[in-house]
């Protein structure tokens, strides 16, 4: 989480912020469960609004860019049984342009139907810290609303984040091997929960710090349900350590019949500054 992170690396190559928002409607009613996916709206540096799935900065004519689209946006959010309101969130971007991207780091704003500003959330997740080309990544958080925020005049959630050029490229990015992946109802049938053994096929050792371990979950449709993060166990070069990451604490509606597929990514954390 990068919230947590203690230190950052020195970021030595030209960095561009790109800041995005979006905000997706839910039902008045505080009790009322909902899934809903709404449009994005990316904000310029001027604050001047434009609707787009694209983002596109560049620092010079000559050097890397900034590319990526939001591919996916999730935010659902429900009463629990001692009246606390959760929430699940999910922002997906694609890397579309030919640099390596360093997600830096994201807050969720609540806002009310009126835009007026409800409460935030800056214990954001993103994950991997390093896309390439291609690839995706996320901001996710299960987390609460404040309990004494009124939502009758609905509430939307509204991603405030920023994704810089990685100052070290391709060298930023060290997958771990994945093998004995399994899938499986939680206990007592809470939440869905999925095991493995990661291999650090590296010479180097990790601590249990510096592998992080992401499951993205979609229904039959393709759509994101929730995604887990969790962190392997210190690995000795050549070591193995097993993980487990449970939806306990995510999105209610992932489950073991909603769940139609699953994927795991296991990479080296990286951080920077700047």
């Amino acid at each position: 989480m990068k919230r947590n992170e203690l230190v950052r690396a020195v970021c030595v190559g030209l960095t561009v912020c790109a800041f995005a928002g979006m905000a997706m409607a839910s039902g008045s009613s505080s009790s009322s469960k909902t899934k809903e996916t709404g449009s994005v709206t990316i904000a310029d540096k001027n604050g001047d609004d434009k609707s787009s799935e694209t983002t596109t900065e560049e620092t010079t004519t000559a050097a890397p860019k900034v590319e990526y689209e939001i591919t996916h946006t999730l935010f659902t959010h429900y009463t629990n049984s001692i009246g606390m309101e959760e929430y699940c969130g999910v922002v997906e971007i694609k890397n579309t342009g030919t640099s390596y991207l360093y997600l830096a780091d994201c807050n969720f704003d609540f806002e009310d139907d009126d835009g007026h500003l409800l409460g935030t959330d800056k214990l954001v997740t993103s994950v991997p810290d390093v896309i390439a080309p291609g690839e995706f990544g996320y901001f996710c958080h299960n987390g609460y609303i404040d309990s004494n925020t009124s939502l009758e005049n609905g509430v939307n959630l509204v991603p405030n984040f920023t994704v810089k050029l990685c100052s070290k490229g391709a060298d930023a990015v060290i997958d771990y091997e994945v093998t004995d992946l399994d899938i499986k109802e939680g206990d007592y049938g809470l939440g869905v929960k999925v095991t493995g053994r990661v291999l650090n096929n590296t010479t180097e050792d990790t601590n249990s710090l510096d592998v992080q371990i992401i499951v993205v979950f979609y229904d039959s449709d393709g759509e994101i349900l929730d995604v887990a993060v969790n962190y392997a166990d210190e690995m000795s070069a050549g070591g193995k350590a097993s993980f487990e990451i449970s939806t306990l604490a995510g999105n209610e509606e992932a489950t073991i019949d909603t769940i139609a597929d699953y994927k795991v990514i296991a990479r080296h954390s990286y951080m920077q500054f700047g």
